[in-house]
């Protein structure tokens, strides 16, 4: 079985009212069409749908385990806030996890066709900026790179691991571009690297060079959502 991001999945229009309102309210907070911080109500989103009150309750249950809305007492429900905190651990978590898969299929190896489609990957020649118009295509193809490399890992419960730590990163690498749109060039070097050491059947070289850039990421979305005003001024107070 191929685990993918949902970024990169077909939504099943034939699925049941409570699939079709998950995936809708959950892209709808992924790609900030509901901001963190959103109030909204069940019958709100009933309505605004077509839909009853059921399936949406429970799609709602369904996002609240997610970690992407939290109920709030006889006032509906708030789409849940990025944190800094929060960021910081996901990313830590994308390294260990992305590391291990890079090293595993380098080990393993992969087949001539995956191993072409991620050198076609790494050609980009307009990436000095990530925002704007271009966005949802960099992210699928971003989001395609990680996958094969997830999935060429041989190992199913790895790999589903990794692409629930990119569905989630992935509301916090929009607002980190909402914030500040360009990117380093570098990051295709990067990229190019993995794929080297993933191709010459390298482990600890695709370990390093996945961790590197996904260390590099990390501080680029921590420096974007610290650049934000909400965070600026913050009151900054002693310990205790």
């Amino acid at each position: 079985m191929r685990y993918r991001p949902a970024l990169l999945l077909e939504h099943d229009v034939s699925g049941s009212m409570m699939d079709r309102a998950y995936f809708t309210l959950k892209r709808d907070i992924i790609e900030l069409r509901r901001p963190p911080g959103q109030h909204f109500t069940e019958p709100e989103v009933a309505a605004s749908m077509g839909l009853s009150k059921t399936p949406v309750r429970e799609a709602l249950a369904r996002l609240h385990r997610d970690g992407l809305v939290q109920p709030l007492p006889r006032a509906g429900y708030v789409v849940s806030s990025v944190t800094l905190g929060d960021v910081a651990n996901l990313c830590d978590m994308r390294t260990l996890l992305q590391g291990e898969a890079a090293a595993l299929t380098a080990t393993l190896g992969l087949g001539a066709a995956q191993s072409d489609r991620l050198v076609e990957l790494c050609a980009d020649d307009n990436y000095g900026q990530l925002g704007g118009p271009h966005l949802d295509a960099r992210l699928r193809e971003n989001y395609e790179f990680e996958s094969i490399i997830a999935n060429g890992s041989g190992n199913a419960r790895l790999t589903r691991s990794v692409v629930e730590v990119l569905d989630e990163i992935e509301r916090v690498v929009r607002l980190a571009v909402t914030l500040a749109p360009s990117m380093p060039e570098a990051r295709i070097g990067e990229r190019a690297a993995i794929v080297d050491a993933v191709i010459a059947q390298d482990p600890e070289a695709a370990r390093s060079a996945m961790q590197h850039r996904t260390r590099s990421a990390r501080r680029e979305i921590i420096d974007a959502l610290t650049s934000s005003h909400a965070v600026t001024s913050t009151p900054i107070l002693l310990p205790g």
